[in-house]
């Protein structure tokens, strides 16, 4: 009997673990007193903001927003108390394409005064016929003296930054997109930057490796078309190449490297 209420025991304690164990993880970088959700929108005053991983059809795909919740905020120049944030635990995320959906921490969806939790999209795109762009939006309250509703990003920049939270869906295999061994390899094994990043005609690309051999590197606009390829070779530590986009548009460009078998990907602005 022991040995049985022992066993039922402690699946419960695992079930409670399991229960408590984030989905995902607030950015710990933002500054304390940064409020509302992030990263900020796409805008051309913002050009590195948004929503910077491409999702792929027949892919898994995870992105996670942070949210900052404070203890006052401004409206018509009068301070007012928050209580807490909130958004309906499903459909609040609009614009979603088919395959992908939403989950919180805290599970519930509502964010006390003073705290920060995520909002992690994730799924798997299915539909060919959905590859494009998709502008999200995330609707919610405050909860104050009243309820405010809010959308994030904010057309009116009244309580946030105005813009726009674009999905890039593309392809099954377009090299436009970002993987989940990807952003394991990004995390491991390379990181990849550029800088100036807007930039006007050079930037330079920056590569620190833990591996070395012959590499790829190649440049997508945002329809996955290739505008640019060049090897590269790639030596262990700090790695550096000169990219000239100045026959390129201004917009926003999927820049990659890969070795044939593992790739890494980041975006850049050509202003």
């Amino acid at each position: 009997m022991r040995t049985i209420l022992g066993t039922i025991a402690l699946l419960l304690m695992g079930i409670a673990v399991q229960a408590q164990t984030p989905i995902c993880k607030p950015d710990t970088t933002l500054a304390d007193t940064l409020f509302g959700v992030f990263p900020i929108p796409y805008s051309t005053t913002n050009p590195m903001g948004g929503i910077r991983d491409t999702a792929c059809i027949n892919t898994p795909f995870e992105y996670s927003f942070t949210l900052k919740v404070p203890s006052t905020f401004t409206v018509a120049g009068t301070q007012v108390p928050v209580t807490q944030a909130s958004l309906a635990t499903t459909g609040a995320v609009k614009n979603l394409p088919t395959g992908l959906s939403y989950a919180c921490d805290p599970p519930n969806c509502v964010f006390l005064a003073n705290t920060s939790g995520c909002i992690l999209l994730s799924g798997t795109p299915t539909d060919p016929a959905q590859v494009g762009q998709f502008d999200l939006q995330i609707t919610g309250s405050i909860s104050s003296f009243i309820t405010i509703p809010v959308t994030f990003p904010d057309a009116n920049g009244t309580l946030f930054p105005p813009g726009n939270y674009f999905l890039y869906v593309r392809p099954q295999g377009s090299p436009a997109c970002t993987p989940s061994s990807t952003q394991d390899l990004a995390a491991t094994r390379l990181q990849l930057s550029t800088q100036p990043n807007p930039f006007s005609d050079l930037t330079e690309v920056s590569v620190v490796s833990e591996l070395r051999g012959n590499f790829d590197f190649r440049v997508f606009d945002m329809t996955g078309r290739m505008v640019h390829r060049n090897p590269v070779q790639i030596v262990q530590g700090i790695n550096r190449f000169t990219f000239d986009g100045s026959q390129l548009p201004p917009g926003l460009y999927v820049y990659s490297l890969t070795d044939g078998i593992s790739s890494i990907a980041r975006k850049m602005v050509k202003e």
